[in-house]
């Protein structure tokens, strides 16, 4: 079942436009439009004051090193695996920035994907990948994984790593975090500006299945080459790397 996606008008307006016109991509969630490019300002990088917020905020440090390295390349696209957040596309729409959405835990979640071999349930990842992702190679400059791999099975999580890297052009930067211990539920991060975070829990309760100690984040992305890792006060490490 498709969920219908509501976003605020002002991004909805041309964009549904085009969308009835043509599915130019497959994804559920594709988001794009033209955007002229805002000097980094505190008016038109984040829209919304601390003290108006509902959750918890946090700084961040890896935000604007991913901006600066991203909107430097020639129309750059950016894939973000997280939980759908409108005013997030908004943002780095500010930027020049198009994003595409596929809320990768949610398709994780299915039950569609679960079959049983040998009396054992096991989660079927080649009918996931051919359902879902279906982008063609070399169409990303970043991706954004928010702390989505934790949530994955490790075996899956490599697996997800290889195929979505594909779709990754040489150059390209991934943001990532990976909790340094259990957490209790899911979060999405909702951007505030580029040194805040909102962390909005999320309805669905998942645990992380994998806590991942530095060198095997290394390990899990092989061919990148590791650009920032910062470790958080609030057990949050913060990663990005480059495709070789």
């Amino acid at each position: 079942m498709v969920r219908r996606l509501f976003l605020p008008q002002r991004i909805l307006g041309p964009l549904s436009c085009r969308l009835k016109m043509k599915n130019l991509f497959p994804s559920r969630y594709s988001f794009w439009k033209k955007s002229v490019v805002q000097p980094r300002t505190p008016d038109n990088a984040g829209s919304k004051t601390l003290s108006s917020l509902r959750y918890p905020t946090f700084p961040t440090k890896i935000i604007k090193d991913f901006i600066d390295g991203i909107s430097k390349k020639t129309d750059p696209v950016v894939l973000d695996i997280g939980a759908v957040t409108g005013s997030n596309i908004e943002y780095f729409l500010n930027f020049g920035i198009k994003v595409y959405m596929e809320d990768v835990l949610a398709a994780y979640a299915k039950p569609q994907y679960s079959v049983l071999i040998d009396d054992k349930l096991t989660f079927d990842a080649e009918k996931f990948f051919a359902e879902n992702l279906r982008y063609m190679d070399g169409h990303f400059d970043g991706l954004i994984c928010w702390d989505i791999l934790d949530y994955l099975d490790a075996k899956f999580a490599r697996n997800f790593v290889a195929q979505i890297s594909a779709k990754m052009k040489p150059g390209s930067l991934v943001l990532g975090f990976f909790h340094t211990h259990k957490v209790a539920g899911s979060t999405k991060y909702r951007l505030i500006n580029e040194s805040t975070l909102e962390h909005v829990p999320l309805e669905r309760r998942m645990e992380p299945k994998k806590i991942y100690p530095s060198r095997e984040i290394n390990q899990l992305f092989p061919g990148y080459q590791s650009q920032k890792f910062y470790l958080l006060k609030h057990n949050l490490l913060e990663v990005m790397l480059r495709k070789s």
